[in-house]
């Protein structure tokens, strides 16, 4: 399964920590460490917590279209649709769900479109923590 939401796969661990002043969060990366060392950083995050990740856009967009999600942690490049298309689809279709651009590119070095997606902004993957994405949160609420 290219997507997994992840009370399929650890029901117990959403059911247990999931409240309703919790934000609700997707992962979309194509490495797959990252998206264990992002479930556990938002493990240990108070007020987050993950509901699913993929490993492609096109995935990302066939289970978030049910709706649900607060955040998207979005990879710009996957293979297949990339994080910037992907993007600019779930915006379009879910304008309240925030996306957060992801890679570890500098600003400069940003793909042509990234700025305009729709995404709410861009963190380098070694900047991410739950202070800034409280932080983030809380500008956009």
């Amino acid at each position: 399964m290219v997507c997994t939401p992840w009370w399929f796969a650890k029901p117990r661990r959403i059911m247990s920590s999931m409240t309703v002043d919790r934000v609700r969060m997707w992962v979309v990366d194509d490495q797959a460490c990252f998206r264990r060392a992002a479930a556990e950083m938002l493990s240990a995050a108070n007020g987050f917590v993950l509901i699913g990740e993929c490993e492609t856009g096109e995935s990302a967009i066939d289970l978030i279209r049910d709706g649900g999600a607060g955040i998207v942690l979005m990879d710009i490049h996957m293979p297949g649709m990339g994080g910037i298309e992907a993007t600019r689809r779930i915006r379009a279709t879910h304008p309240d769900v925030m996306v957060l651009l992801m890679s570890t590119y500098d600003l400069d070095d940003l793909p042509a479109g990234a700025a305009d997606c729709g995404a709410a902004a861009y963190v380098r993957k070694e900047k991410l923590s739950p202070d800034l994405l409280t932080r983030l949160w809380r500008a956009a609420h």
